[in-house]
């Protein structure tokens, strides 16, 4: 039996990775490939202790979550197949799982790790046509608004007087971003992301950046050599 029922939806497979295609979505550059052995060599001895994610397009199948996993296997084992889960889902909650699941894994550097919160942020937003004005990407877009959440924050620390206007369009934005800052692996507040970590990715070259990843530096060691 080549498949199991995951719930009414979605169901459980054996796929050939040659049918798989990368996602669109995958915002993480760079794999280590030691760790990919290792983990291949788990995958072997203990099998894959939980499928990838796959959504069925165009008579093949795109990956959602999982990209570590279907790398270990197809670079470093002689497996054809993959057990996977698929699901229905549109771009969109396709982009919102694959961000859920970048920023869960370990080895990120400091960049991969901003960049990841950056997506979690825009994939969340982006219905939002108001968000979605507010920039061309999604650097640009969460640069925007939480600029404007601490414009608003700092003047009302002040008691300055702040328009009806302004606080009612940047209230709704308030609580989902709380929400999102609450609920990252390693708790952060936007306040402190907005001024010391998300500057960290404005402008830094491709030569830093491509560093940066393979020797998963800390924010420390960028601030050092950008």
């Amino acid at each position: 039996m080549n498949h199991k029922k995951a719930d009414k939806h979605n169901i459980i497979k054996w796929l050939n990775i040659k049918q798989i295609d990368p996602s669109p979505f995958q915002k993480r550059r760079y794999f280590n490939e030691e760790k990919l052995k290792e983990l291949a060599s788990s995958i072997q001895n203990d099998g894959l202790i939980e499928p990838i994610v796959v959504r069925p397009k165009r008579k093949r199948y795109e990956l959602i979550a999982g990209e570590r996993r279907l790398r270990a296997v197809h670079q470093y084992t002689d497996n054809n197949t993959i057990e996977a889960k698929i699901i229905h889902v549109d771009d969109l909650k396709a982009r919102r799982i694959s961000a859920a699941e970048n920023i869960q894994r370990e080895g990120f550097s400091a960049i991969e790790t901003i960049e990841a919160i950056v997506e979690i942020i825009d994939a969340h937003l982006i219905e939002d046509t108001e968000y979605a004005a507010m920039g061309d990407t999604p650097e640009d877009r969460v640069h925007y608004l939480l600029s404007k959440m601490t414009s608003v924050n700092n003047n009302q620390l002040k008691h300055s007087q702040i328009s009806n206007d302004r606080l009612q369009q940047l209230h709704k934005f308030v609580y989902p971003v709380e929400k999102i800052f609450k609920n990252l692996p390693k708790r952060l507040e936007w306040k402190s992301f907005f001024v010391h970590d998300l500057p960290l990715i404005e402008g830094v070259c491709e030569d830093i950046r491509e560093i940066s990843f393979k020797n998963q530096l800390n924010k420390s060691q960028i601030k050092a050599i950008i």
